[in-house]
Formats: C-alpha cells, sequence, structure tokens
C-alpha cells in the first residue's frame, strides 16, 4: 500500500514556519510534485472563545488560519485539500485549545498530548526544580518582606524562570527524567481522552491524536531510551481509549526520523504496533514547517510495509483517496 497523502503540515500562518517561502500555493505544488492525492494543512491555531492561551498560541487565531482558505479552494485538479488545525491540550491546566464550536471550522483537527517541552502547561517541572522555585521565592520573600504576594509570584513563574537557569542551582537529580517524562506521556494522553470538550469534538470533526508519545530529547538514542519506560500495558489502555472515542493515531513521520530510519530499533514502531492491535485507525503526516520538508512523507510507505498496514486500517476520511493499494 502507498500513502499519498500528507495532513499534518504548518506554513507561513505558523508562527514556528521559518520558511518564508512556504505559502498554501507552494505547499500545494510540492505536495503534486510528491504525487500526493490528499493535502492538509494544519496551522497552530488557539479557539479565541477559549481562554488560557500563551505567548505563542495568542496570536494563532482562527480567523488567523482561516486567511489559508481561499488559496485551498483554488487548487488545481488532481488533490483534494483539507483545512485543518493543530490545537494543543495543557494538561497541567486541563484546558484544550478548541471548543466544539471552534472545531466546526475545520475539516478536521489534530490535538497532541506529547508537547511535553511546555513546562507548566503540558508536563509540569521536574520534582527538583519545584523545590528550588519555592527556595528562591521563599528567598525573596524574607528579604523583601514588602512585596505583594502576587508579585512575588509574577518574579519567580515558570514563564520567567525557566528550567534550564534553575537546573544550575539544583544539587542532585534524583528524578529519572526518562520515567518522568514517559508517565507525563501517559497520563496526559489519558486525560485527553477523558476532557469533555475533547468527546465533543471528536463527534464532531474527524480528530486525530498528533504525533502520540513524540518524547524529547537531545539523540535519536535518548528518546528512543524515554520510550522504553512506556509499557505495553499503559499503551494498550491508552489507544483503547482513542478507539473508544473514534479518535484516529497520527503515524508522524517527522517524528520517525528524528527517532531514526532503522525501523526495527525504533520505539515508536513499538507505539504504533499496539495501536494497530487494539484496532485504532490512522493518519499520516510529515509535520512540515517549510516547503522542503514536505518531502519526510516519503518514509510513510516503509512504514506501512513495516507495521502491515493496509486500507483499513486508515481513517475513513482518508481511505478512498488517501491510499493506493
Amino acid at each position: 500500500m502507498k500513502i499519498v497523502h500528507d495532513i499534518h503540515t504548518h506554513n507561513v500562518f505558523s508562527h514556528c514556519c521559518t520558511d518564508r517561502s512556504a505559502s498554501t500555493e507552494a505547499f500545494i505544488a510540492k505536495q503534486m510534485e510528491l504525487g500526493n492525492r490528499v493535502f492538509g494543512l494544519s496551522n497552530h491555531v488557539w479557539d479565541e472563545r477559549v481562554s488560557g492561551a500563551t505567548r505563542f498560541y495568542r496570536p494563532q487565531t482562527i480567523s488567523l488560519a482561516e486567511e489559508a482558505k481561499t488559496a485551498l479552494k483554488q487548487a488545481p485538479e488532481g488533490i483534494r485539500c483539507l483545512f485543518g488545525a493543530e490545537t494543543d491540550f495543557f494538561a497541567c491546566k486541563g484546558i484544550l485549545g478548541m471548543s466544539v464550536e471552534g472545531a466546526s471550522h475545520f475539516d478536521y483537527l489534530l490535538v497532541p498530548h506529547s508537547h511535553i517541552g511546555n513546562r507548566n502547561y503540558v508536563m509540569a517541572d521536574y520534582p527538583e526544580i519545584i523545590e528550588v522555585r519555592e527556595m528562591i521565592k521563599a528567598r525573596i520573600r524574607e528579604a523583601c518582606p514588602f512585596l505583594e504576594e502576587d508579585t512575588l509570584k509574577a518574579m519567580t513563574h515558570y514563564d520567567v524562570l525557566k528550567e534550564a537557569q534553575l537546573m544550575k542551582y539544583v544539587p542532585e537529580m534524583k528524578t529519572n527524567v526518562g520515567e518522568f517524562i514517559a508517565r507525563s506521556a501517559v497520563d496526559n494522553f489519558h486525560a485527553l481522552m477523558e476532557n469533555e470538550e475533547f468527546i465533543k469534538i471528536c463527534g464532531t470533526v474527524p480528530t486525530v491524536i498528533a504525533h502520540p508519545f513524540e518524547l524529547i530529547g537531545r539523540t535519536p538514542e535518548i528518546r528512543n531510551g524515554y520510550m522504553r519506560f512506556l509499557r505495553d500495558e499503559d499503551l494498550v489502555s491508552c489507544f483503547t481509549e482513542a478507539k473508544k472515542r473514534n479518535a484516529y493515531v497520527e503515524i508522524s513521520t517527522g517524528s520517525v526520523q528524528i527517532n531514526g530510519l532503522d525501523l526495527s530499533s525504533n520505539e515508536l514502531m513499538r507505539v504504533f504496533a499496539i495501536a494497530k492491535q487494539v484496532g485504532c485507525k490512522f493518519t499520516f503526516g510529515s509535520d512540515s514547517h517549510s516547503v522542503g520538508g514536505l518531502k519526510r512523507i516519503e518514509i510513510a510507505n516503509d512504514v506501512c510495509d513495516y507495521l502491515g498496514l493496509t486500507r483499513e486500517d486508515i481513517a475513513p476520511f482518508l481511505a478512498e483517496d488517501g491510499v493506493i493499494d
């Protein structure tokens, strides 16, 4: 089976895109050059109706994303263009960045649970960092008793004092980072599946769990090492819930490449194999932030062969024209 769709892409309407040539028209042209029949544009979006957006997400409104709609509608014959979005889930606060009303603007929605680099929004600080932050707060309070509590909180807030700044004051790291990250990803997944707005959205538009269990790390070896802390039984539980919610599972070829191209030793293959085992349906996306990055979708066929995927394993809204037998 050949994959001929890519529905996870970010162009100039996402602030994290640094390729100024990444217009919607340029993305469509490149998708056609690659032989894809379905293209989905999924820029980062935070619904204006939902409070709690970060500085990054605040300007990433539905209105901004919709500026790309005209170019999508004017695509030449031979490619079906979908208007999607990638929102976010702040597990630490229980906030999904999209309402069911907002989701109705889109053909599909990508929702990640694994943006765990976004500390204290998606994943909590390590316990040692929390301890150091409280120590600094206590010392400032002692030295400056005239400061109001709100001012003190602002001075020591996690958006001001970053983890990297505080790590030098940690005398000893007792937390196993890999275990902490893996556990957080599992907990976040469950929290997303229980989010009331997410459940409603899954019944409104095709909803995809973006790059599931893509765990951050400086090297492929470190990332794969972290992923080994993901227990099979936890993955079965997570994906069983996803199937129950009728949420699809993304196979991000960008994530696969980051973790290394040797599929037999790539821990993501174990994750996807378990998702297939419990009956989840899949979508594919490059998670490209540039025109050149769209080529990352080409390894999708190798992944399909490795996992033994068939048309029956593909999400219904893509199964007809997003694959070739």
